[in-house]
């Protein structure tokens, strides 16, 4: 049996080396600010259900191109000059329209000829989040069923810029 002085001195020299070890060293924290039409896009896509047949023609052109999810949401609201916010629909009626921020490019064009984009904001989400349910990574291409004037449609692409 080891006799209690020595026992009591090796506990207060482990206590002593234990508390003078150095500290570890302090990293500062990594603000992040997030842009509000990044949770604009993820309240959509929580309160839309997927809608499968809200595309077609849907095909994964690079799944291994890096697209970043922020990127993408951003992009996804700034098509047609930008329907974050109050805006609902496509204005202005063009024929083409790009959204494109950091990673991320949607392109939109319509197939009816004389057509416009008049896309709706929902509409818009459930054809994206379709196409994504179909390719969950890299970029794509696919045609929104609906979304432009005379019954026309929107083919869309998004890529990695």
């Amino acid at each position: 049996m080891v006799p209690p002085r020595i026992t009591t001195f090796f506990l207060a020299l482990l206590t002593t080396v234990v508390l003078a070890a150095p500290a570890p060293p302090q990293y500062p924290l990594l603000q992040v600010t997030v842009p509000q039409s990044h949770f604009e896009v993820l309240r959509m896509r929580q309160s839309i259900p997927l809608e499968p047949r809200a595309v077609t023609d849907t095909e994964c052109i690079d799944r291994n191109a890096h697209i970043v999810f922020h990127d993408q949401n951003a992009a996804e609201l700034s098509i047609c000059g930008g329907i974050a916010g109050s805006v609902e629909r496509c204005q202005g009626s063009p024929r083409m329209t790009q959204g494109r921020v950091g990673s991320a490019l949607f392109t939109l064009k319509v197939t009816g000829t004389g057509s416009t984009i008049s896309l709706t904001k929902k509409r818009w989400e459930q054809c994206v989040r379709a196409a994504r349910a179909v390719c969950p990574t890299g970029s794509l291409s696919a045609t929104c069923l609906g979304g432009a004037t005379r019954g026309g449609d929107v083919q869309f692409s998004l890529l990695s810029m």
